[in-house]
């Protein structure tokens, strides 16, 4: 007798212990999102500027070979400024492809996109009483597996906007900054409520 069933001991129900943790996942869902955000603007301006660089090099180059032709100074080709353009702009186009810009501007983009989704599930249920909530246990399942997936890629954020994120959300009373922010916190547990022990002495 005692023992419970296994529906039972599959059984989690909601608490404002989850709901504690379910406010810092939102918390960090925001700065993930704000981070991926700023990271999506600064790779796709820096993708744009070489693109531009690149098509008026190249527009240059183009329409100087034409008008300049063969023409000559003192034996000086006048060309060979306008191949040195086309080099240059071949140099550029070959960094931007190392670098990859615009690679790294789609996927903070498709991430920023993520953690948004994320952040307003967890804003949702929180507001919502417990009798109107979703399963507790399928729930933190489906969105803890939603977060594992968008955090992998956190490494990619540019440490000055990380830092740049630690600086946003540090004044905000009780806000849980993401540690890959810079910030080091205590692991909290979960203490349920225990008898308090008698100090009398045993007989």
């Amino acid at each position: 007798m005692g023992d419970k069933t296994d529906t039972e001991s599959d059984t989690l129900a909601w608490s404002p212990s989850i709901d504690a943790m379910l406010a810092s996942w939102c918390d960090h869902a925001k700065c993930y999102e704000w981070m991926h955000t700023e990271a999506f603007s600064l790779y796709d301006a820096r993708s744009k500027y070489f693109m531009i660089a690149i098509n008026t090099l190249t527009a240059v180059s183009g329409v100087s070979n034409i008008i300049a032709g063969g023409y000559a100074v003192n034996g000086f080709q006048i060309a060979w400024i306008f191949g040195g353009i086309s080099i240059a702009a071949s140099t550029l186009n070959m960094l931007q492809d190392k670098l990859a810009y615009q690679t790294s501007s789609v996927i903070h983009k498709r991430l920023a996109a993520e953690w948004a989704s994320i952040r307003t599930q967890l804003e949702e249920i929180i507001t919502i009483p417990y009798s109107g909530r979703k399963d507790c246990k399928s729930f933190l399942k489906f969105v803890k597996a939603g977060i594992n997936t968008a955090a992998t890629e956190g490494s990619m954020i540019p440490k000055h906007i990380r830092d740049a994120c630690y600086e946003k959300f540090n004044n905000i009373d009780q806000f849980d900054i993401p540690e890959i922010c810079g910030q080091m916190e205590h692991t909290r547990v979960r203490i349920s409520a225990q008898p308090l022990l008698s100090n009398a002495p045993m007989n």
